[in-house]
């Protein structure tokens, strides 16, 4: 009994010094701003890559499958992968603004505003009403089922936040470490907020009157300049942080074809860009320039033997593969900014020249591609500025290749280019699908939020109209 009480004795003792000794100095406990950054960064910016390289291009048309075909077909699933990442990082997010408030610091603090607003977008965008208000707050409120706010009202906090992150920006002074999109720039900060306020307000435009909010940033805020103001994360050219795409074996790569519909508008307006994007068929018995199509939502069977089979439909280029920093993770561009300008401006909601900003964004998507501008492109039959909105939205569309599902938004609001038709195999009786289904997951540990975003919205189908794609 003696043994044991001394023991207990000493084990009660200690307790007092325990937390002291089992502490350990080389790993703190609060990871600083500048460390969670570039994880924010990375994570979001790499997974919209992806997306844009999986499913933003196929749905748009910009490139077409030859092999697993269901996600061309519209035969689509959840996309959990991508709400889970992006919810997940917004934790990380709210970390950053705690930790921006403790050391008064707010430029980490605006930075994480505009991260906030990006990834909401796409949330929304993708599935329509979704957590906001109550997201991401179960560490500090103990809410671990948030309520799915409507579009509208998100989209409101969106350009709240972007607002907010462009007048709290300090152009000297309050340092951030971390930035990997702009290395600590605060003034392309500023151009991103900005920029980013407009892409929001035009999407909601359908919605909503625009035209007095998008005038007074145009006159009074920064935004993008040229291209090297682009919200773009570079990858570098050696593991493990290069262009993902790289890594995949070559018959993963090879599933993602030159698509039908981008071969002929490419062709019609001898756009150069056909040969940066897409390369020659392999098939030895072919012109060795020879670059041929094949069309969006064709069947498994369909498409793999469509044209006599793969060596007859062009892969896409070697720099979307070969190279493992050939292209950028991209966020937003100038052409992109440019091209909405244009629209704003050919509808009367702007002062400015539709015709410049319209050739501005072109040429910011040669130069983006290091493609030469032929000197007589902007005078050509289909590219020439002619008043008609879907000359615009054409060349948006090509400039939107590889950026996220900007798209696919934009043929959401616009049903423009005309010319993306679901292809002759589709599933969805002939329609574009206009969102993503709910995570399976949220039926079952969100349920009563679940239901009642449902019941708000309409069904939970890929073919329900979110707010501000409405009439």
């Amino acid at each position: 009994l003696y043994l044991p009480m001394v023991g207990l004795l000493l084990l009660l003792g200690c307790t007092d010094d325990f937390e002291e000794f089992n502490s350990n100095p080389n790993q703190p406990e609060r990871v600083s701003a500048d460390l969670l950054l570039p994880r924010v960064i990375n994570l979001a910016a790499n997974d919209i890559a992806l997306e844009a390289w999986n499913e933003g291009n196929i749905v748009a048309q910009l490139t077409a499958k030859i092999n697993f075909t269901d996600f061309d077909r519209y035969l689509w699933g959840t996309n959990s992968d991508l709400w889970g990442t992006l919810y997940g990082n917004l934790r990380d997010v709210n970390n950053i603004l705690e930790i921006a408030e403790e050391t008064s610091n707010p430029n980490y603090t605006a930075t994480a505003l505009v991260l906030r607003a990006w990834m909401f977008s796409i949330l929304t965008d993708n599935w329509g009403d979704v957590p906001y208000s109550e997201a991401t707050r179960a560490k500090v409120d103990g809410i671990i089922q948030p309520v799915y706010d409507e579009q509208e009202q998100i989209y409101n906090g969106i350009l709240a936040d972007l607002e907010e992150a462009n007048n709290i920006i300090q152009l000297s002074g309050s340092p951030i470490g971390g930035d990997l999109l702009y290395d600590g720039d605060m003034l392309k900060w500023k151009k991103l907020a900005n920029s980013l306020r407009i892409r929001a307000l035009m999407r909601i435009s359908k919605r909503r009157d625009v035209a007095t909010t998008l005038q007074s940033i145009i006159d009074s805020q920064p935004i993008f300049e040229s291209n090297l103001d682009n919200a773009v994360m570079e990858y570098l050219p050696a593991q493990p942080n290069t262009w993902p795409v790289h890594t995949y074996r070559v018959g993963s790569f090879d599933e993602y074809r030159l698509s039908l519909t981008i071969e002929g508008v490419l062709r019609d307006l001898d756009d150069p860009r056909l040969f940066n994007w897409f390369r020659p068929t392999d098939n030895p018995d072919d012109d060795p320039e020879l670059l041929a199509g094949m069309p969006n939502g064709l069947s498994e069977n369909n498409a793999s033997n469509y044209n006599g089979g793969a060596a007859n439909v062009s892969r896409c280029g070697p720099i979307l593969y070969e190279e493992p920093n050939a292209v950028d993770a991209i966020i937003m561009q100038y052409a992109e900014l440019q091209f909405i300008l244009a629209e704003a401006a050919q509808k009367g909601w702007i002062s400015g020249d539709a015709q410049e900003y319209y050739e501005n964004g072109v040429r910011a998507s040669f130069n983006y591609w290091s493609v030469v501008l032929p000197d007589d492109y902007l005078t050509r039959a289909g590219v020439a500025y002619d008043g008609d909105l879907e000359t615009i939205m054409t060349q948006k569309w090509l400039a939107s290749f590889l950026v996220g599902y900007e798209a696919w938004y934009d043929y959401r609001r616009t049903g423009l280019p005309s010319f993306i038709i679901p292809g002759p195999d589709n599933v969805n009786n002939d329609q574009v699908p206009v969102r993503f289904f709910y995570p399976g997951d949220q039926q079952t540990l969100n349920t009563a939020n679940y239901e009642a975003a449902v019941a708000r919205q309409g069904p939970d189908d890929i073919n329900t109209k979110v707010w501000w794609e409405r009439d």
